[in-house]
């Protein structure tokens, strides 16, 4: 008789733990992967997918500003003035496909601005960015496919996180990224795997000098101060002086010399900030007095300019001026190299004197400005045919030309009358 063998009889066999694992994982990943084919939900999206740009104007265009010309252009007066900027989002060609299989509505993709807003992620953890620092919002990631995102915003709006115009700061703009429509980013770019891009923000203006002295000479005034420490300014571009004859008389031609710097009330009218600045003050063996900054030398009026801009290590300015016996008054500003100037709070009032020769006679004195040159200002050798005020004068340009003119004319009349 044939003994029959059924499969309770078959000995139990045990799958090996090793495989047991490996079928488990490629398991997963098929589940995976047609997850995502069902749902519609692109391949993960990385930093290196995208680039952002910070633009500022130029005639009609927009054009990107690098990493040290940015950090020029976001000074206080643009902040103070809300100077259009625009940040400029793209994807790589290569990455663009990513987008080609996204079906799922509500994506977004987001711009923040401020180190917080580092930590905007998928669990909702940590120090959160709140929607004012948000720069704008796409409803449709899909787009990023097709061109450029530009978002418009301004210069005040970067500053925003930082929340004064006369701050500096080193921040971030990031990117916020949902693919998947569920309101929260994808893991793949969140926290310091988002894409971003460093920004640095200037807003202090250094502080004006002190141990100001004002030392008259022959139609020419010594100005003189303390430097400020290379250490604690290292950003310092140098020093600028001004000066006033009498009452707000102009001493040198209108824009003789080139403006260094950049203030919002003369880039959009804003009032003058002065929390940057600390009052000077007199120092030293000097017969000036110490008077409260007329308004033309807190304003930083580039009218009143009365030299270039002197290095960082100079430390005096020989001012040449017309006329003796009259008061001048002066001012010292210090500059950074973005364009940030310490406000004026003390004018120092100094009278010229006039220096007599060895014979008993006096004599006109020549004297170079601060750079070496001749003198700019408008009056020389006791003209007083200078201008008047902030607008510029009383005596316009084309009327002295006239009279200089008819002057010429009438000279040359005689000549001819008396060779005739």
């Amino acid at each position: 008789m044939e003994s029959t063998t059924t499969l309770q009889d078959l000995p139990r066999l045990r799958p090996n733990p090793c495989c047991l694992r490996r079928c488990r994982a490629l398991v997963g990943v098929s589940a995976m992967l047609w997850a995502a084919q069902a749902w519609g939900q692109t391949p993960f999206l990385t930093t290196s997918d995208f680039t952002l740009a910070l633009q500022r104007q130029a005639g009609g265009d927009w054009v990107d500003m690098p990493y040290a010309e940015a950090a020029t252009y976001l000074n206080q007066a643009r902040c103070q003035c809300a100077t259009p900027v625009q940040i400029l989002v793209q994807m790589a060609a290569a990455s663009r496909s990513k987008l080609s299989s996204l079906t799922m509505v509500g994506t977004q993709a987001r711009l923040y601005v401020g180190t917080n807003c580092a930590n905007l992620n998928s669990t909702g953890t940590g120090p959160q960015c709140p929607d004012s620092q948000m720069l704008g919002e796409l409803n449709d990631i899909t787009m990023l496919s097709q061109g450029p995102w530009a978002v418009p915003t301004s210069v005040d709006k970067l500053f925003a996180a930082a929340g004064d115009c006369a701050v500096t700061r080193t921040t971030a703009i990031w990117l916020w990224l949902d693919s998947t429509g569920t309101g929260r980013p994808d893991d793949s770019v969140t926290g310091g795997s988002a894409p971003s891009l460093g920004i640095e923000l200037d807003g202090t203006a250094p502080p004006a000098p002190s141990g100001i002295t004002v030392e008259a000479s022959d139609q020419a005034m010594i100005v003189s101060w303390t430097p400020l420490s290379a250490a604690d300014w290292p950003d310092l571009a140098g020093y600028l002086v001004f000066c006033m004859r009498e009452r707000s008389e102009l001493v040198y031609i209108p824009s003789y010399y080139d403006n260094q710097y950049l203030t919002g009330q003369r880039l959009c009218g804003a009032p003058f900030s002065q929390m940057a600045s600390t009052p000077s003050s007199a120092a030293g063996n000097t017969t000036a007095v110490e008077v409260v900054a007329p308004p033309n030398f807190q304003g930083l009026y580039p009218d009143y300019l009365c030299s270039g801009l002197l290095p960082p290590t100079q430390t005096s300015a020989r001012l040449g001026i017309p006329g003796n016996g009259i008061p001048y008054t002066v001012g010292v500003a210090a500059v950074d190299y973005d364009g940030n100037a310490s406000p004026i709070r003390s004018g120092f009032v100094q009278v010229s004197v006039q220096v007599s020769n060895a014979t008993g006679g006096n004599t006109p004195v020549q004297v170079p400005d601060d750079t070496g040159g001749n003198t700019g200002h408008l009056g020389r050798s006791g003209c007083s045919c200078h201008f008047v005020g902030v607008d510029r004068g009383a005596v316009p340009w084309g009327a002295m030309l006239v009279l200089g003119l008819a002057r010429r004319l009438r000279r040359r009349g005689k000549r001819q009358r008396r060779s005739s």
